[in-house]
């Protein structure tokens, strides 16, 4: 317990907190560079850009100022980003699935379940960080 308690304080340095957003501004823009490419093939570029470009300046913002209301945006707009990823599985890989007539596959296999549970922890565990990593400086 005395370790968690120290991982909690290491993350109210303001240094770290700049550097964790700093690596999430690079990790988001690593992840979509290559979705980005396949986006700009079709014909609906614009929809698909607002969600990806919007936590950038949220993001170099928090580089910059690490003040709470940039934070109280960026972790608004992750927690409605993680509801949305959780909604569409549900919707699309349970709701439609049960729905088919015909299934030749078994619908719960473990490749299905194994990719629910990472995505699961990877929004849980960066929610988490960003809600750990809010700035206690006074603005």
């Amino acid at each position: 317990m005395a370790r968690f308690k120290k991982i909690l304080e290491y993350l109210k340095k303001d240094k770290v907190q700049r550097l964790i957003y700093g690596i999430g501004l690079v990790l988001w823009i690593y992840i979509w560079l290559t979705d980005l490419k396949n986006i700009s093939e079709t014909n609906s570029y614009g929809i698909y850009l607002w969600p990806i470009l919007i936590p950038v300046p949220l993001l170099i913002g928090q580089i910059i100022f690490n003040n709470k209301i940039i934070w109280m945006t960026l972790l608004t707009y992750t927690t409605l980003f993680s509801l949305s990823i959780i909604w569409n599985i549900i919707e699309l890989d349970i709701l439609i699935d049960i729905q088919r007539d015909y299934s030749p596959q078994p619908f719960w296999t473990f490749e299905k379940v194994k990719d629910w549970l990472i995505i699961a922890f990877i929004l849980f565990a960066t929610n988490w960080t960003i809600w750990r990593i809010n700035p206690t400086q006074k603005q």
